[in-house]
């Protein structure tokens, strides 16, 4: 944690050239999903962040407005794995020294016009980034139309906000769009969690291992979020700023972040 200030009166546009980065891999979901909160509100005063974390424990994410009912949330309970909901939408993940990627835009900027060309660029910046760190991960060819009966696991769905290996899934993406900012998230699988997403979407081992993918194989997140900083920024055509974590405590938000394995009743 650190002296940085998301409130400060600073006179930046959507036109400064540096590209605000903010890491944290040994964090915890609940200082990390409230400080992505922070800075999406922070976006809309001109700024562009990125913000890179990953837990080593498992945690179970949900997505915005997908079901409790999704997942086992008794085993979920009983084996402590604790379960959040993250801002933005899609379906359920599990988070195991994997790689979170979040970059926030002031909606001015051109990157934040339209939502499939978020996706197009953000992933056209990811996929290089990954095979840099060794892995590697490759969008989706042409429109893809979501199954009717979509999973409620992120991973075994294939759509245009996708990098996928070997047949299989690497990297989902997901959106948050308010009035003057815009959030656009990655999942990067580097550690496949097998047995907690078993446990906590019902579901076989053998489904998860033949569905879902790593997109750097046994990657560790510090070892590959230089080469994210660095291609996002280059297609940003940024310059490279780190700042420390700020302090998310004390902050108003309108969502209750909690892991809602405990929550009862």
């Amino acid at each position: 944690m650190g002296g940085s200030c998301l409130n400060c009166s600073v006179n930046l546009t959507v036109n400064d050239r540096h590209l605000r980065i903010f890491v944290d891999l040994d964090g915890s979901p609940d200082r990390d999903l409230a400080l992505e909160e922070d800075f999406l509100a922070h976006a809309s005063t001109g700024f562009v962040s990125l913000f890179l974390y990953s837990w080593v424990s498992p945690v179970v994410v949900l997505g915005y407005g997908q079901k409790i009912e999704d997942i086992e949330l008794d085993w979920c309970r009983e084996a402590g794995v604790p379960v959040y909901r993250r801002m933005t939408g899609g379906t359920g993940v599990v988070h195991r020294r994997d790689l979170a990627v979040s970059l926030f835009l002031p909606v001015e900027h051109r990157w934040a016009q339209r939502i499939t060309g978020l996706y197009e660029l953000f992933l056209g910046a990811l996929a290089p980034a990954l095979e840099g760190a060794g892995g590697q991960g490759r969008h989706m060819d042409g429109p893809q139309k979501p199954r009717r009966d979509r999973s409620p696991i992120c991973f075994e769905d294939q759509l245009s906000d996708t990098l996928v290996a070997a047949g299989r899934k690497v990297v989902g993406c997901a959106q948050a769009r308010r009035s003057r900012s815009v959030l656009i998230h990655a999942a990067v699988s580097l550690n496949l969690a097998v047995d907690i997403y078993a446990g906590a979407f019902g579901v076989s081992q053998q489904r998860i291992e033949e569905g879902l993918g790593e997109a750097v194989p046994g990657g560790h997140p510090r070892e590959v979020a230089p080469h994210v900083e660095n291609a996002l920024a280059k297609a940003l055509e940024m310059r490279v700023r780190h700042e420390p974590l700020p302090d998310p405590s004390g902050v108003e938000r309108k969502s209750k972040i909690e892991d809602l394995s405990q929550v009862r009743g």
